[in-house]
């Protein structure tokens, strides 16, 4: 009797290390986290606001951690190839998504095939800034806020043109929702990337723009622009003054996008918190938060339970607005 109950403790007793074992080897994991390259994937090309973002907090993490953090760079399909790549990787921490509304919210929902499911395949590590758009209007047109934008868009349907970077950016994405819940009629029209929208609305060839903020920040300082409002909840520290859509007449819109943190699903907790740890503390510093305010940005830390709840909801958000205008891309 006494040897059966030895043999079957320690069967327990073996059955419980085995158990454990997948816990300790994650928990050594993190414990030793990074001790090799740690690589950022940025979903646009070298030079933009992105690779802005992407650059500081590799360089911010590398002090940190005493290791070599890397950018990569792989622009194409509004961010899509990124986001793929980043999916199919080892799920340890060392491929790392620089995400974003397009490729992890909306594009999903929109292109016939895309390589990952954005609920399935990412776990989200942190959001790190919101980025709202402004809007903008040519100097010649007789617009100055939001009712007289209404107004003149209900006066003249379909006579008012919209440029965006892109069929499905924020820009777009923005007038869609600035048309539905407004019931005007202005046209979208798509350019390849922001540079063009703000020349081609500096030239007159377009009345108005939802346009980043760092695209169009130097025009409105120096007068060659005229922003009417904000496509957030508050005004922007970078443009005082300027008050929200929902400030001037429209009180349900809100349209902003983020920048965060996504690893590969099933990448160790422990791993993941230890990431969001060390974001929290760059994005708090005071020469980060400076820089980012430059590109008009609003710095915020979440949780990674926060961040994938919100993607959640937002992808859900968005399907309403893409199915109510028909966006579809091949």
């Amino acid at each position: 009797m006494k040897q059966s109950s030895s043999k079957l403790l320690r069967s327990l007793f073996l059955m419980a290390l085995m158990g454990l074992s997948p816990l300790s080897q994650a928990q050594d994991a993190a414990a030793t986290y990074p001790n090799k390259t740690v690589k950022i994937i940025s979903p646009f090309a070298p030079g933009g606001a992105t690779d802005i973002l992407a650059r500081l907090l590799a360089q911010k993490l590398g002090e940190a951690w005493k290791q070599t953090i890397i950018v990569e760079n792989k622009a194409g399909g509004g961010g899509v190839i990124a986001a793929g790549e980043v999916a199919r990787a080892e799920k340890d921490g060392y491929t790392l998504l620089l995400g974003s509304v397009g490729p992890v919210e909306v594009l999903p929902s929109i292109m016939k095939k895309v390589s990952y499911d954005p609920e399935k395949d990412f776990a989200g590590v942190d959001i790190l800034v919101n980025v709202e758009n402004v809007l903008v209007v040519n100097n010649q047109v007789p617009i100055k806020n939001i009712p007289e934008l209404i107004a003149y868009a209900k006066a003249n349907p379909g006579k008012l043109h919209s440029g965006s970077s892109g069929i499905a950016t924020t820009g777009h994405l923005s007038l869609e929702v600035f048309n539905q819940q407004t019931g005007v009629d202005i046209v979208h029209v798509p350019y390849r990337g922001g540079a063009p929208v703000t020349t081609a609305l500096l030239a007159g060839d377009i009345e108005m723009s939802f346009s980043t903020v760092p695209a169009a920040i130097q025009y409105i300082k120096s007068g060659k622009l005229r922003a009417i409002a904000v496509t957030g909840d508050k005004s922007l520290e970078a443009l005082p003054g300027i008050k929200p859509i929902k400030d001037q007449g429209v009180p349900g819109f809100k349209v902003s996008s983020w920048y965060g943190i996504l690893a590969p699903s099933g990448t160790p907790p422990a791993i993941i918190n230890k990431i969001n740890l060390e974001l929290g503390k760059i994005i708090a510093m005071p020469d980060v938060k400076a820089k980012l305010l430059e590109q008009g940005w609003t710095t915020v830390h979440t949780t990674p339970a926060q961040m994938n709840k919100q993607i959640q909801t937002e992808i859900q958000d968005w399907k309403v607005v893409i199915n109510k205008a028909g966006i579809t891309l091949d």
